[in-house]
């Protein structure tokens, strides 16, 4: 290319001299542009807390990283801590700049090591076109293009791979020490990007030893050189591993754990189709990656990968001595122990690999450097014709990848090569695992909805993306999976339940649509609305009536604003049985369930009306005490609702109760075989939110509990909310509360409204 470029005009040749640092601006041009295109990756929030535990650990936080049980720790930080080191660097809050921002360094990275691979062929070849190719080959992979955005550990740990790759071979070249120990801290990092990267640390250390063996036959003083470079590699790369991987610090054997883990990798996966068959760890067919890689990577990689192992396996069987001793042919042997020795362990030990090949992604830097021999082999063609055939097929290839980049976006994660069926797809293999589609279809409600609140549902990944969006517009998205507008599906889509208003598809597949569910759910809330109202009412409080009707509950506000459809309900429910409860309660020793939730969640707006109606357990309830909260406020109403025998209990005394009242005053009240009742007719939201005072004045002070005889009081005291011991019955206020075992004298009660003062007060008599 260099004698390509010196007959060119001077322009041209500028061109041709420095096409790949213009091929990468382009890259970073077209990445930053489509950056928020993709949604959040699976695991970039867990990685997110990974790095964050870390680098608060280095800052002094002694408890900051994550607990032994937790097997996260196991992965390493050294790309996440710095991100997380950058994030604070920036100021960076908002959750849209934190994950644009970890998808931009991400990508950078990836493209970082595309300039790698340019360097590692243009340092094996010295041709610049070769080292262009190479360069494309490694960007121009559809599926690792669109996860070099998401994917913040499977890429990044490939991207790190072709970096220490090219950091080996100039060790090698420049044959000193220093060199080596930088060879050495690319493979301490790569190792804590991802544990399999310790295999780098063999490979390098057999070719040293190997040049040992050799300068010993020659007896020349090199072999004092070998064994120098072989302790500092040694040093440095375990220095560096130790050194970035604050977990290490705590637990010096982490790494030796976390490489124990390989076979066994402890996540729980689902089923995943595989040739028309559904598999899962751990009886996964034999060539399970394998064949993913060999299905969804572009036929010009894997084609000039072939040639160059053909090319280099011949000049070794030429002369296999002289091939050993040869830093380019060993080089290219080290290029097919990285890439066939971890095909094999994986194999051999039956390693839990799911969701295709992308755990083994890192794959691909040694096939991008065999695949540049292949293009070595090409250029040393010795006729003209066949030689540009050659260049031509290797250029329409990589166009062919181009192409399928530009024309899947931003789903190229779902890209299939010719050796599949693109007619039979779905049927055959795992489809979008990722949902990468779920931020497009976000996109889309928005121009559907161009204006106020958009009611949506979908899986939890899809309400995380809303993330993603600047501030005005994920105000505008509520998380609504009760009574949604509309229904966002992400996987393959087959079969549409409602109108489909947007879809998009890959090989004739739905792989996202958004579908308009306000119809059905405009429906359902008049049904809930209607089923409420015609029952019984419960209780009434901030505007709301409640209606609850063997298990269930609903609650009605019948001129409802934006107010009073932002706060969060808070909902304990009390079991008949406390044996009913879920296990995390009976742990804490609670005597309730809760199930606290926003508005949208359960709740819609329907014609001026709020009704809301939370699933509510199958089991038995005897109560439930609810309310509503504002952030940063304080409660704004609460109340309590019976059930079953419970509400019985109420109404029995409501209706049961004869004679005059022992007290008249806010409210009636009764003194009764050991319990006080109050109740009020046409009891209002007024009469049930102020708080009661209730003083026991005990006949024997001894029999005061033991806090009121050391405070030196006279009285016990009993206090308590509406909301705890009263109940709304037929539209009155009944309220039973038991009094203390021991003989009273007398019983001090009332009610008062914070920064209102006494409504009213009552003095009982009890006498003997």
């Amino acid at each position: 290319m260099r004698k390509l470029a010196d007959s060119l005009s001077p322009f041209a040749a500028f061109l041709a001299r420095h096409s790949a640092i213009i091929a990468l601006a382009l890259f970073a041009v077209v990445g930053v542009s489509v950056l928020d295109d993709y949604g959040i990756g699976f695991d970039t929030s867990t990685h997110m807390a990974t790095g964050i535990a870390s680098f608060n650990y280095i800052l002094g936080d002694g408890d900051a990283l994550l607990d032994e049980d937790d097997h996260n720790r196991l992965y390493g930080v050294a790309f996440q801590t710095p991100l997380i080191a950058v994030e604070r660097l920036l100021r960076l809050e908002d959750s849209r700049d934190l994950y644009l921002s970890r998808h931009l360094l991400a990508h950078l990275l990836f493209l970082a090591a595309g300039f790698f691979a340019w360097l590692l062929a243009y340092r094996l070849f010295g041709s610049r076109l070769v080292a262009l190719l190479a360069m494309l080959i490694f960007l121009l992979h559809p599926r690792i293009y669109a996860h070099s955005f998401f994917n913040s550990k499977d890429v990044p740990f490939l991207s790190m791979f072709m970096i220490a790759l090219y950091l080996t071979h100039r060790a090698f070249r420049r044959d000193t020490a220093w060199a080596f120990a930088l060879c050495g801290v690319g493979a301490g990092l790569l190792a804590n990007f991802r544990i399999m990267g310790v295999m780098l640390f063999p490979a390098v250390l057999g070719m040293l030893a190997l040049d040992a063996f050799y300068a010993m036959k020659r007896g020349d003083g090199s072999v004092k050189r070998s064994f120098a470079n072989m302790l500092a590699f040694s040093a440095v790369s375990a220095a560096t591993l130790y050194a970035v991987w604050p977990g290490m610090w705590r637990e010096p054997t982490l790494a030796f754990e976390a490489f124990a883990t390989l076979s066994n990798h402890p996540e729980n996966t689902p089923p995943m189709l595989f040739r028309g068959e559904f598999v899962a760890w751990p009886n996964l067919p034999w060539d399970y990656f394998p064949t993913w890689m060999l299905i969804t990577t572009p036929p010009v990689a894997l084609a000039l990968a072939a040639v160059g192992i053909a090319f280099a396996a011949r000049l070794c069987a030429a002369d296999w001595r002289a091939a050993l001793a040869n830093s380019t042919a060993r080089f290219w042997l080290l290029a097919v122990a990285c890439l066939i020795l971890p095909v094999a362990a994986v194999v051999a030990l039956n390693a839990n690999t799911y969701n295709g090949w992308r755990h083994v992604y890192f794959l691909y830097a040694p096939l991008c450097v065999l695949a540049a021999f292949g293009l070595r082999a090409l250029a040393a063609i010795p006729k003209p014709r066949l030689r540009a055939a050659a260049f031509a097929f290797a250029a329409l290839g990589l166009a062919a990848a181009a192409a399928q980049i530009v024309s899947l976006h931003p789903v190229q994660s779902e890209y299939f090569n010719v050796l599949v069926d693109k007619a039979s797809v779905s049927d055959r293999w795992d489809m979008n695992y990722w949902r990468v589609s779920r931020k497009q279809a976000l996109d889309a409600l928005l121009k559907i909805q161009p204006s106020g609140r958009i009611l949506v549902s979908g899986d939890h990944h899809v309400i995380q993306d809303i993330r993603l969006f600047p501030p005005d517009d994920r105000r505008r998205f509520v998380n609504a999976p009760r009574f949604p507008s509309f229904r966002v599906f992400t996987g393959v889509v087959r079969d549409f339940e409602y109108p489909v208003v947007w879809k998009r598809e890959v090989y004739g597949v739905a792989v996202g649509a958004v579908l308009d569910s306000r119809a059905e759910s405009e429906a359902a809330v008049q049904d809930a609305y209607a089923a409420a109202s015609a029952s019984k009412r419960a209780a009434s409080a901030g505007g709301f009536d409640m209606y609850a009707d063997g298990g269930k509950l609903a609650y009605v506000n019948e001129d409802c604003g934006e107010e009073d459809a932002r706060g969060i309900f808070e909902l304990s429910i009390f079991p008949v049985d406390p044996s009913d409860l879920p296990q995390t309660a009976r742990d804490e020793n609670l005597e309730y369930e809760s199930r606290d939730f926003p508005f949208y969640d359960y709740g819609a707006l329907l014609d001026g009306k709020c009704v809301v109606v939370p699933n509510m357990p199958e089991y038995p309830i005897s109560h439930v005490e609810t309310g509503q909260t504002m952030p940063g406020e304080s409660r704004l109403w609460s109340a309590r609702i019976l059930y079953g025998g419970h509400r019985e209990r109420y109404e029995r005394a409501r209706s049961s109760l004869s004679g005059e009242p022992a007290a008249r005053s806010g409210f009636d009240i009764w003194l009764n075989d050991g319990t006080l009742t109050y109740i009020k007719e046409n009891c209002d939201e007024e009469d049930a939110r102020g708080r009661f005072f209730l003083s026991v004045f005990p006949a024997d002070p001894s029999d005061l509990p033991q806090t009121a005889q050391d405070a030196e009081r006279e009285h016990q005291s009993l206090n308590f909310d509406f909301a705890r011991y009263g109940a709304i019955v037929d539209g009155g206020c009944v309220i039973i509360r038991n009094l203390p075992g021991y003989a009273i004298s007398r019983i001090e009660t009332g009610q008062w409204l914070p920064g209102e003062g006494e409504l009213w007060s009552a003095e009982i008599a009890v006498g003997d």
